[in-house]
């Protein structure tokens, strides 16, 4: 497993974690195509599309700082190479990436639901694979399976391999069922499970600074993934049934 998120490369910082993110949703992206249940004619190559998507959030977010003050590139060109993004580029980034997969989705006749479908796959084969390759510690813990860094006595919840399991189990049930779900089924389950599942699972997690009621942003983000979960299954099952009246 990783501890590090940075890579030197001489006077440059090689972001490994979002490489990492990269590679995992080309993977996520490969196991959406496959799962499809359409004609070989049209599936959707997601790979693609949320390569690119995740590249434009990044180059959106990253450097957003210039759209609020272009004239400090002009004055010092290399500011570029060290700018971080900014809360207002954070928003900006994920607006913007969602128009353009909803744009993919429309102009290639995919549909809303395909493509929630995708991106919870897709989400979900990532957010496995950053989980076991990068170590993120909790609380300390007198459990037989806590870990302890190198040179420390103390042991503590292994989040990451917590985050792991869960998500490898919800992909597995997932698959083995993918014949008999519905179009947005999948968002519905990866999005409740996931939700519920990592919000329990934070709770061995170490939150120093809480927000609203007692939750961290991060607890809030599974909480509104659970809701969301929950909507579309609403949703989807009465799309399901107004669709079984009008062939029955």
């Amino acid at each position: 497993m990783l501890t590090t998120d940075v890579l030197p490369l001489g006077p440059f910082l090689l972001p490994i974690k979002w490489l990492a993110v990269w590679v995992g949703i080309a993977a996520g992206g490969k196991v959406a195509t496959m799962r499809e249940k359409v004609p070989v004619e049209n599936k959707i190559n997601w790979v693609e599309p949320f390569v690119q998507a995740a590249l434009l959030w990044y180059i959106l977010w990253r450097w957003s700082p210039v759209l609020w003050d272009p004239l400090s590139v002009v004055n010092n060109p290399l500011s570029l190479l060290y700018m971080s993004g900014s809360e207002k580029g954070w928003w900006l980034a994920w607006i913007s990436t969602a128009g353009f997969l909803l744009w993919v989705a429309r102009k290639s006749g995919a549909g809303f639901y395909r493509l929630l479908d995708a991106t919870a796959v897709t989400a979900l084969v990532a957010g496995a694979g950053i989980s076991l390759l990068f170590v993120r510690l909790g609380n300390p813990t007198t459990l037989p399976w806590g870990v302890s860094p190198e040179g420390v006595q103390q042991i503590y919840h292994p989040i990451h391999l917590y985050r792991g399991a869960l998500l490898i189990a919800i992909g597995v049930w997932l698959w083995r069922r993918r014949e008999k779900l519905w179009e947005g089924e999948s968002f519905v389950r990866i999005a409740t499970g996931a939700g519920v599942g990592l919000l329990i699972i934070s709770y061995f997690d170490y939150y120093p600074v809480t927000g609203l009621w007692g939750l961290s942003g991060e607890q809030w983000a599974f909480a509104a993934l659970s809701c969301m979960g929950w909507v579309g299954g609403w949703r989807t099952g009465r799309k399901m049934s107004r669709a079984g009246e009008e062939h029955g």
